[in-house]
């Protein structure tokens, strides 16, 4: 690229000027920053420009003069140069694809005076005063041009935009409203992270320290392994090098888990490919269930006949090598026989190929014969390769007829298709930080890959002052990341040494580390390099510079060489407009905080010398500060800025060439602002006495000086900026006399005459604009050097992160909890005498519950006896009672922080109230007879309606009674009957013989709760 390319528009990706169907136009319509309010559209190609310029000069609010000539310049600029159309070819230039067209207003006379007008207008609609609307329209100006206007001048933002040195940036570089947009917040945060998949997206350039969430460098492919499933992925942190460390799934370290594998390559020249993503697998999500239904009628009822066949088909990518299909059972695969016991299962599965629309036969692959008897989910996966590259049709079918007994799983999935290719899945030719994972699923990893994050810190040359050299290491230092980006190879024309202002960026590196200025940020979209030089440059108190040889920065900081003078006597047209701003109540800073993991955080920053509730606030981006103190200081930096510099002043100056430029400090003689100072040409000087053109007046008691400037020459077109104290002089008159020796100025000079300390006013050239006829013009914005000084007093607050107050406790009292249920005794408990309470927040309160606090008493008794349950139990046993005792219950629901709320209403409840009665023994008659192989029990009940059966136990005689052990049965009884049970068999028809010996016989009668009654026994039977 020529010199003559503008270097704001020197594009991060090549492909931004590559030859499309549309041309790119940018337009800037602002007349006094050419980087206000742009306008960025694509227009057809074969346009003319003259159709090109009437297309945007709706947006830019710019007519023609009377000679019917447009104030603007159109330049055309391609990746050789930039060529600029006089307006009378206009018609005749049709710009051909991969030209793009620039368009700018030029500043002339009248144009200057109408800006400045709507300046005066803005001004007043801000001082309340009711003509500003009646001006505008006078002016030709609308009420939205006004509304706007007022806007800007009540928006401390909009303040900054107009005033500061250093313009205020955004999260979007491209809003240079500073309002900035939903599309151009970072895509990253660590609540939520979700990695993503952008093909064709920017490769990331990570600057500074940041974590990061990024994006997947290949698409994500499942292997099985056996019954065991893993997932591949590959992730991309962008240009190296780059130090990857602590990595994250979410917010939980790499580290706990157990199965996973990580690779990584810091984006070092010569690093070895990956080898756990090693080639390319396209992987494509099937889901289709594999059947084969045997025939049915009508009615759906299985006919005889041949199964139907049902193959499923789907095509793999273009240049596949070879092929993966995923076989899914995900019920598992498993039949129960008639006792119930698991068995396995077979399916078959033919899979096939051919070349896509051959007409050839199919190939077979494979037949899968697959045999499980497991009722969890598994998969099988078969690979295999082709023939030849190209791209084939896979089909998969299900050969096992359909199953119909209810006690057989074999649910069958086409589950993935995956096509290989044997190359490594990035073809990029320069350094690439990544990371590769090979993630086992387990009950730790059984959910989607997507939120995947490591700290990643940017590799660069950084200026070391103490070894007076650049070296290569980790840093977050705006002047070391600005020069990276300069030669990044992120940037397709990088920058060489000799086009870079190395020593300047050295001056600026410490000044950075000095003021403990930082970078921490990660861009990951197209920008253009002036952009990204702006919001690291921002970050340094600074913006880009390139003087049309070298790059180099403006810094905002306070200076002692003066390069020029401005006066009435070497300029006209000077103008002075004042923004009116009634500032917030303080600055709310969002940005990601690198004391807490870089979470999302926001800072308020009050307004110099507020104090009281904040009420009214305003939002600014540091983008790129991750620091909380930092946030602090830079915030107030800005407020100080719009404190210290409401003003803004412009001037026309004759003259091609100019020597100051922007960020230079001049000193201006400026009647209009102080009346005192006086701005004359030198006649001729004779010793101590200078003869001026301009005739002064000095107060009595007050100190005068006379400022000019010497040593101007062919080498030093700035020369030294002299200042001389005047001898006291009562009466007007053209001669000063200048107090002691020194230089003194010569005949044709100009000097600035006025009183000590007040004789110039410092400024700092905030933009020059090429005018026409050879004029310049120039904007100035107060040195105000005590805006550095407040900010390095400055003493950041304690950062807790906290947003908000504690509200008053009495406003978050827990409601009346409310009793869900009461159980007891037996029925309610399995105990006697049990008592269980469960219970559930009351309504109407937002106050979050910690615990419950439940009292109990036996009823008409005191005090009350405390249980502590927490919010998440809901409930709790209550011991201490037996059966038939009225207890009396009542809670409260407490806070975390122990605030208690209400209590409810006293309930009252009787232990085991609900239960059944105890069974009593069994009735006279009851016993055991033993016989051949078996023994007749007899069963007698008494008048007793709480028995509804008995309990058998049988055990070897002089046994000890083990109730679960020793059961052969349960039988249900009536009051007041007998029952016979055979144990064993008395017919020695059915086989169940009971072996010979003594056995002891036990009966326990139960009720309808299952409560035991008096156990009768032993009864002894001798089996023969």
């Amino acid at each position: 690229m020529s010199e003559s390319m503008p270097p704001d528009k020197v594009p991060v990706k090549a492909q931004d000027i590559k030859a499309t169907n549309t041309l790119p136009v940018l337009a800037s319509p602002c007349l006094l920053d050419p980087g206000l309010g742009r306008i960025d559209l694509d227009l057809p190609c074969g346009m003319s420009l003259a159709e090109i310029v009437a297309s945007v000069l709706p947006g830019l609010g710019i007519s023609a003069d009377a000679a019917g000539n447009l104030p603007l310049r159109v330049v055309l600029v391609n990746e050789q140069g930039a060529m600029p159309v006089e307006q009378r070819n206009w018609q005749f230039v049709r710009p051909r694809p991969g030209v793009r067209v620039l368009i700018r207003a030029l500043p002339g006379k009248s144009a200057i005076r109408t800006i400045l007008m709507i300046v005066v207008t803005i001004a007043a609609v801000a001082l309340g005063q009711l003509w500003a609307v009646p001006i505008a329209g006078a002016l030709g100006i609308s009420a939205a041009v006004v509304s706007a206007g007022l806007t800007l001048g009540l928006s401390a933002l909009g303040n900054l935009l107009v005033n500061a040195l250093v313009p205020p940036t955004s999260a979007n570089p491209g809003d240079q409203s500073g309002a900035g947009g939903n599309e151009v917040k970072q895509s990253y945060t660590i609540t939520g992270w979700k990695n993503r998949l952008s093909p064709d997206g920017a490769v990331p350039v990570a600057l500074g320290k940041h974590r990061y969430a990024p994006p997947f460098g290949a698409i994500s492919y499942t292997e099985i392994v056996g019954d065991i499933q893993y997932v591949r992925a590959l992730f991309l942190f962008g240009y190296g090098p780059l130090k990857l460390s602590e990595f994250k799934l979410g917010t939980t370290d790499l580290d706990e888990y157990d199965e996973i594998e990580i690779e990584t390559r810091e984006g070092l020249s010569g690093d070895a490919p990956l080898t756990l993503y090693p080639k390319q697998v396209i992987e494509e999500a099937v889901g289709s269930d594999l059947t084969r239904p045997l025939p049915r009628n009508d009615a759906g009822t299985v006919v005889s006949g041949p199964a139907n066949e049902k193959p499923v088909t789907r095509y793999t990518a273009a240049n596949s090598t070879g092929a993966s299909v995923i076989i899914s059972f995900p019920g598992g695969l498993f039949h129960y026989n008639s006792n119930g016991k698991l068995q396995s299962l077979s399916v078959s599965v033919r899979i096939r190929y051919r070349a896509l629309q051959s007409g050839d036969d199919w190939t077979t692959v494979t037949t899968l014969n697959v045999s499980a008897g497991k009722r969890e989910a598994f998969y099988r996966q078969h690979s295999w390769e082709f023939p030849k590259r190209g791209r084939y049709e896979v089909e998969v079918t299900r050969l096992t007829n359909e199953r119909t007994n209810d006690r057989e799983q074999d649910r069958t999935v086409f589950l993935v298709l995956q096509s290989l290719r044997p190359e490594y899945p990035l073809n990029f030719d320069r350094p690439l930080a990544l990371a590769a994972l090979r993630i086992k699923a387990t009950y730790q990893l059984n959910n989607s890959l997507d939120n995947f994050s490591a700290l990643v810190s940017r590799v660069c040359l950084d200026w070391d002052k103490a070894g007076g050299s650049w070296i290569s290491r980790e840093t977050s230092n705006p002047a070391a990341l600005y020069r990276f980006v300069l030669q990044s190879p992120a940037n397709p024309y990088p920058v060489a040494d000799s086009g870079i202002d190395l020593g300047f960026l050295q001056d600026w590196h410490e000044f950075c580390a000095a003021k403990g200025l930082k970078f921490n940020f990660v861009l990951d979209r197209d920008l253009t390099l002036f952009e990204v030089l702006q919001l690291i440059a921002a970050a340094g108190r600074a913006t880009p510079r390139h003087d049309g040889v070298k790059w180099s920065v403006v810094i905002d900081r306070p200076q002692d060489m003066v390069v020029d003078h401005i006066s009435p006597r070497n300029s006209d047209g000077f103008k002075w407009t004042r923004t009116y701003l009634d500032p917030p109540d303080a600055f709310r800073v969002p940005f990601f905080d690198e004391t807490n993991e870089f979470e999302p955080a926001e800072r308020v920053v009050p307004w110099p010398g507020f104090s009281g509730e904040i009420n009214l606030t305003e939002e600014i981006e540091l983008p790129g500060k991750t620091n909380p103190d930092e946030i602090w200081i830079e915030a107030r930096r800005r407020m100080y800025e719009i404190i210290h510099r409401p003003n803004r002043y412009s001037a026309l100056q004759d003259g091609a060439v100019r020597v100051a430029t922007r960020g230079d400090l001049i000193m201006g003689s400026l009647d209009v602002l102080e009346k005192s100072q006086v701005a004359a040409h030198v006649k001729r000087v004779e010793g101590n006495l200078i003869v001026l053109d301009e005739e002064i007046q000095m107060e009595e008691g007050a100190d005068y000086a006379v400022r000019f400037r010497t040593g101007i020459c062919e080498e030093d077109t700035i020369g030294t900026s002299s200042l001389r104290s005047v001898v006291f002089e009562s009466e007007p008159g053209c001669v000063i006399r200048v107090d002691g020796g020194g230089v003194l100025p010569k005949a044709g000079d100009i000097v600035h005459f006025g009183k000590a300390s007040q004789e110039s006013k410092p400024l700092i050239v905030r933009g020059i604009e090429a005018g026409q006829d050879f004029t310049s013009h120039i904007t100035f914005v107060d040195a105000a050097p005590e805006i550095d000084a407040l900010t390095d007093a400055e003493e950041p607050p304690t950062w807790s992160g906290v947003i908000g107050s504690e509200l008053d406790d009495q406003l978050s009292i827990p409601a009346r909890p409310r009793f869900t249920a009461i159980r007891t005794g037996v029925a309610g408990t399995g105990s006697a005498n049990g008592l269980d309470v469960l219970l559930v927040p009351g309504s109407g309160s937002s106050a979050t519950i910690g615990r419950f606090e439940i009292d109990h008493r036996l009823s008409g008794t005191s005090p009350w006896t405390s249980v502590d349950v927490t919010a998440a139990e809901g409930g709790g046993a209550i011991s201490g009672y037996e059966v038939g005792d009225r207890v009396q219950l009542r809670a409260r629901a407490l806070t975390p922080n122990g605030l208690p709320g209400p209590y409810n209403a006293i309930f009252s409840i009787t232990i085991g109230e609900t239960d059944a009665g105890i069974p009593r023994g069994l009735g006279n008659g009851s016993g055991v007879v033993g016989g051949k192989a078996h023994a007749k029990v007899t069963i007698v009940t008494q008048n007793d309606e709480n028995v509804v059966a008995v309990v058998i136990y049988r055990l070897a005689s002089a046994g000890v009674l083990d109730r679960e052990a020793h059961v052969i049965g349960t039988h249900g009884v009536s009051r007041s009957s007998t029952l016979e049970v055979i144990d064993g068999d008395a017919t020695g028809e059915d086989g169940a013989l009971l072996p010979a010996g003594s056995y002891d016989y036990y009966l326990e009668p139960k009720n309808e709760d299952d409560v035991a009654g008096p156990v009768s026994g032993p009864y002894t039977a001798v089996i023969t």
